[in-house]
């Protein structure tokens, strides 16, 4: 008897991963957010940032930017891509893995 796998794949992460619920994991120094769209992300995790509220997210979509080191931006997989220094299979992988998705 086969087990049903479930596909691997960025549009099945991004619709079942709350942008909400994985900013507030993986920035646990973002302030509250005040509403859904975006918002105040903290420091940017990919420079030595001391500006506050240069690093922005999107609750509702999953997108980040920094406006201080303005190289970076994307959503979800590219932040863990960025971050951790993974490939975009490694990306999705983890965290379908990591959020209970794969």
């Amino acid at each position: 008897m086969k087990t049903a796998t479930r596909r691997l794949d960025a549009e099945s992460i991004k619709r079942d991963l709350a942008p909400c619920d994985f900013y507030r994991a993986e920035l646990p120094t973002m302030p509250p957010p005040k509403r859904f769209g975006w918002a105040d992300g903290g420091l940017c995790p990919f420079h030595n940032d001391n500006r506050p509220g240069s690093f922005r997210v999107n609750l509702e979509s999953g997108g980040f930017k920094c406006f201080a080191c303005a190289s970076s931006g994307g959503d979800i997989i590219k932040f863990l891509m960025l971050r951790d220094g993974l490939e975009f299979s490694e990306a999705l992988k983890t965290l379908a893995e990591e959020w209970g998705l794969a």
